[in-house]
Formats: structure tokens, sequence, C-alpha cells
């Protein structure tokens, strides 16, 4: 069985999502035959939950594909939702950007009914706002106060505008089996009975199906590098990027990891060399949050939020920092906020 002949197929194996594909050939006739039966549910509108790194970009361009070679089944539209949080590292949001405009081209070209959107945190809720404008401390583990902000809610408010429009709709999302034991028991037990057709064939993970959850990161890797660029998908980036390190990207500001595998991968490569300076100015975030005298005290003794002086230093600092770099980190937008909230914050450093 050629690749092609996998999207010709009228009907698809039933398989356990959890059951990893045996190889490249198999593991795609599963996902395509998930989408199928997604169509065949009734769910003919399809939103895309994209984040740039290798499964949502894998996801992605099998669904599309299905949308390009005019199957009958095909579904009526695609929308897909980038979250950009302001803060990813940078080659992998300019990868991202650049994937989402050839997805625009490709659509245009083709009059494909395939459409893009980039999801961003509301302006009082982006992460300089809250940190150097209401002097939120960085994130940790009992604060724990980016994520809902900067990714979740903003992927939200664009699934309820596009649900808006009427018809009914599937959420797809690349998470797959393997990726952590936390992640593989809450699939598991998603993937029991979801009430409907055969019990486990597609995985429903948090109200989102799953189409490649039975995948392994090897046969992604070799779609990515060797199947997907034959179609004519620019995915070679990705696989650049990551290199041979299985890690995950995400935020260059995240302080909710120990060590930064993404940034260093990043700056191994003499292009991106220069971007070591962000892991040195996330340190000095790292530093102010562990230093009692750059926060005020609450009643109880414990630290609170930063002192207006020590989020004027930072703001400083991140400005030479874009002077260094040459990459735009704060919006001027951004920065006139955070100004006026000064200028209007009543308390300062006081609670």
């Amino acid at each position: 069985m050629t690749y092609d002949d996998i999207f010709a197929r009228e009907s698809f194996p039933i398989t356990s999502v959890e059951t990893p594909g045996k190889n490249v050939v198999d593991s795609l006739l599963r996902s395509v035959g998930k989408l199928h039966y997604a169509v065949q549910s009734g769910r003919r509108k399809w939103v895309i939950t994209y984040s740039g790194g290798k499964d949502s970009t894998l996801l992605t361009v099998i669904a599309c594909e299905v949308m390009r070679r005019n199957l009958d089944w095909r579904p009526n539209s695609i929308d897909i939702v980038y979250c950009d949080t302001l803060e990813e590292i940078p080659p992998m949001h300019q990868a991202a950007l650049e994937f989402l405009n050839y997805i625009d081209t490709i659509a245009s070209e083709e009059n494909l009914p395939i459409n893009t959107h980039i999801a961003r945190p509301a302006p009082n809720e982006t992460y300089w706002y809250l940190m150097l404008g209401k002097g939120y401390p960085a994130p940790h583990r009992s604060f724990w106060w980016c994520t809902e902000r900067l990714k979740i809610k903003p992927v939200k408010r664009r699934l309820e505008e596009l649900n808006h429009q009427g018809e009914s709709f599937a959420v797809l999302t690349g998470v797959r089996f393997g990726e952590s034991d936390r992640r593989d028991g809450k699939m598991r037990r998603a993937s029991q009975c979801m009430g409907e057709g055969e019990c486990g064939q597609v995985l429903e993970y948090q109200g989102a199906l799953a189409p490649i959850a039975h995948w392994k990161t090897c046969q992604v890797w070799k779609c990515l590098a060797i199947l997907t660029p034959s179609w004519g998908w620019p995915t070679l980036t990705v696989v650049d990027l990551y290199g041979d390190t299985p890690i995950r990207f995400g935020c260059w500001t995240c302080t909710l990891i120990e060590r930064d595998q993404a940034l260093d991968a990043v700056t191994q490569k003499p292009e991106w060399r220069h971007l070591s300076a962000l892991a040195e100015f996330k340190q000095k975030i790292i530093d102010a949050t562990a230093n009692r005298d750059a926060r005020v005290m609450r009643p109880n003794g414990v630290p609170g939020k930063f002192k207006v002086a020590t989020k004027k230093r930072l703001l400083r600092e991140l400005k030479e920092l874009e002077q260094e770099t040459g990459l735009a980190l704060i919006f001027p937008e951004e920065e006139k906020r955070i100004q006026r909230y000064w200028e209007t914050d009543e308390k300062g450093d006081s609670y």
C-alpha cells in the first residue's frame, strides 16, 4: 500500500488508540481513518489547535492533505488556530508564522476552505503587563499564573468565536501517547469508552479528537523529514530546529523548568547563538523573584508583588536586551500600558 492509496480508501481498520503504529504507513492509515470517522459522525468542520511543534505540524499536514486531495468525505472547512503567547522562542515563532503563511498561500491558490487564525493574550493579560505592570513574580508551581492567561484563555476565546458560526465542529489536537506518564493516564481513561461507535476507536481527549495519538516519536520525525516534504510541505524547518534533541518547545521566559533544553538546543546553532542572552535575562527574573528585597512584603510576611523599582529595572534591562539581540520582545503599546499602570496604581509598594 502506498501513501496515496491511504487517502483513496473508503473503509479503515478499527484499532485500539493506544496500540502504537507498526510503521509510518500503518500510523498514517489509522490517522486518516480517525478523521474519516469524525466526518462520518457528523463533524464536518475541523478546528486544529496548532502550536508549531512537531506533533501539531504533522496533524495539520495530514488534515490539510485530506482537504487538498478533494476526497468525497473531506470536511466542509478547516480552521487552524495558533496560540501566540508573545513569548515563544524566536526561531520557533518565526517557523510557525511561516508555516501558517504557507497554508494561507496554498488555500488561496487551490481555492480551499482552510483558514488560519492567531490567538494572543488579552492586552491586560500579557506576560510583561502582568509582571512589569502589576508586579507578578516569575511563575512557579505554587503560582502558575501564565498558562491560563497566555494559552488557554486566548484559544478558548477563538474557539468560541468559531463556534458562533453555527456549525458543529471537531477540535483536533496533536497529543500522543508516550509524552508523559500523567498525560498517558488521562488519555487511557478517555479512550476506554466515548459513548459512540467502537469504544476506543477514536480518542477524545479533554473534548478534542487526537488523530495521531498512536504515532511513535520516530515515526513523526520520519514523516516530517521525508514524506511530508515530498508532498511540498516545508516541514524540514521543524526537523532542523529540533535536531536530535527530544525536547518540547515553549516560552523562552518559562521558569517552570529547571533547565531550558529548548533554548539550549537553539543556541547551539551559529545563527541563533546570540539568543543565549535571553537565558541570562530569564535568570534575572528568577533572581528578582527569589530576592525578598525586590518584592513587597504582605502583612503576613510572605513576599508578594515586585516593587516598583524592581519593575522599572527589569523593563529597562528588557529594552537593553532588545538592543543587544535585535529582537522585538515587547510591543510599544504594551510598554505604554505598563507605564500607565504605574501612573494610576495608587498602592505602589503597599498592599
